[in-house]
């Protein structure tokens, strides 16, 4: 789940700040940047601005300022360097290992809910043709 920081801090706002004057240096607009990257306006706004409470999921921030980094001229992987400083990657408790392996227990649990729900089917037709043929016979 994503932690929302309502209030962005000093750090925040002086981050989005130095991504906006690297653009205004390169005489770009946030629309140029917006349409190079693909990036909707209202984000990268919102990346120049420190505005952390429209910032997307971690994920897609690193991806949305690896693409505003390299539209306005920036090292990729230093401003990721530097988001970094100033918001740490994963919160506490946050432990991808145990996520993947719930997941893959939800789809053990699945596989062999089918198996037994076929197999029962499969058992159930089998009775049903026995029973057929024996009464059948019987006639």
């Amino acid at each position: 789940m994503k932690e929302t920081i309502l209030h962005p801090t000093p750090a925040h706002v002086d981050f989005g700040s130095s991504l906006a004057a690297e653009r205004e240096r390169r005489g770009l607009s946030r629309s140029d940047v917006a349409r190079s990257t693909k990036l909707p306006p209202v984000l990268v706004g919102a990346l120049e601005d420190g505005e952390t409470a429209k910032w997307p999921e971690r994920p897609f921030l690193v991806n949305a300022l690896r693409a505003y980094a390299s539209a306005v001229g920036l090292d990729p992987t230093e401003t990721i360097a530097r988001l970094d400083r100033i918001a740490p990657e994963a919160p506490d408790g946050f432990d991808p290992p145990a996520l993947e392996r719930a997941r893959r227990d939800r789809a053990l649990t699945m596989v062999l809910g089918l198996v037994v729900a076929i197999s029962l089917g499969l058992l159930g037709s089998v009775l049903h043709s026995a029973w057929f043929f024996a009464t059948r016979a019987a006639r």
